[in-house]
């Protein structure tokens, strides 16, 4: 047959404009986003809230008592991420029109288990090590301000030093936390990396998106102080929106999958 008939079928199959579903999701650099995505990752949080209300509040309450009777233990630091884990793969359904489960809760033990382990374990060495910094600092405050009581020296130049030195080591050892805590579940649970690749991606995306996080951290705290003046009760809604803008935020920076 003639190679040149316009009327032969082409050899090779003619490539798909639109991308496929794997590479919508598929993990890609952190991404800079505008400074008020930071505002809408909250919006989305209500938005994943309201479609469920009453599973979300079941989760909650399941999620909180787990927290508050592990917490005797430091339990809770370990277990937080693997929740966190299975919570990140049920928002993954909710947005993906499946219906949201109180199983989800519990599915990070059975996905990347280890790793979300490994990831609670940072968690609490950060809190072990916040609290060791916390008490020596203290003890050191204490010993020499009664020193200088002793001598008749004032202690107040002492307190400014010891706040100057307190204050920026609990900043890190927070920004380490929040860190570890935000980003590193749902790079671990979606895109299978490794904790410590979970970890360098997560302080990327920070850098690169500052403004979205402070805009985020600040109506998250704001969030948190209205839940407290609530006897805690505005957790059972605080608490899912923040982990759906969790997982807003992950899809933002983490995937080219459109986020509304």
């Amino acid at each position: 047959m003639n190679s040149d008939n316009p009327y032969q079928t082409p050899a090779t199959q003619v490539e798909a404009t639109e991308k496929s579903s794997d590479d919508i999701w598929a993990h890609v650099e952190p991404q800079a986003v505008p400074i008020g995505r930071g505002l809408s990752w909250v919006g989305q949080g209500f938005s994943f809230f309201g479609r469920n209300a009453g599973i979300w509040i079941v989760i909650s309450i399941i999620y909180l008592l787990i927290m508050m009777f592990t917490s005797f233990f430091f339990a809770n630091f370990v277990l937080q991420p693997m929740l966190a884990g299975g919570l990140m793969l049920g928002l993954f359904a909710q947005d993906n029109g499946e219906a949201l489960e109180i199983r989800h809760l519990f599915e990070g033990f059975n996905v990347c288990a280890d790793k979300l382990a490994i990831v609670g374990a940072l968690l609490l060495g950060f809190a072990i090590l916040a609290s060791i910094v916390f008490m020596v600092l203290f003890f050191i405050g204490l010993f020499t301000s009664l020193a200088l009581n002793e001598t008749g020296t004032g202690s107040e130049l002492l307190i400014i030093v010891m706040m100057i030195i307190f204050i920026p080591v609990v900043i890190v050892l927070a920004f380490l936390f929040g860190i570890v805590s935000w980003f590193a579940p749902p790079l671990i649970v979606f895109h299978k990396l490794s904790v410590g690749d979970a970890v360098k991606e997560s302080i990327t995306a920070l850098k690169r998106n500052i403004g979205a996080f402070i805009l985020f951290t600040f109506i998250a705290s704001i969030m948190w102080i209205l839940a407290m003046l609530t006897f805690y009760l505005g957790l059972l809604v605080v608490m899912p929106v923040l982990f759906g803008a969790t997982y807003a935020s992950w899809k933002d920076i983490f995937t080219r999958a459109p986020t509304y």
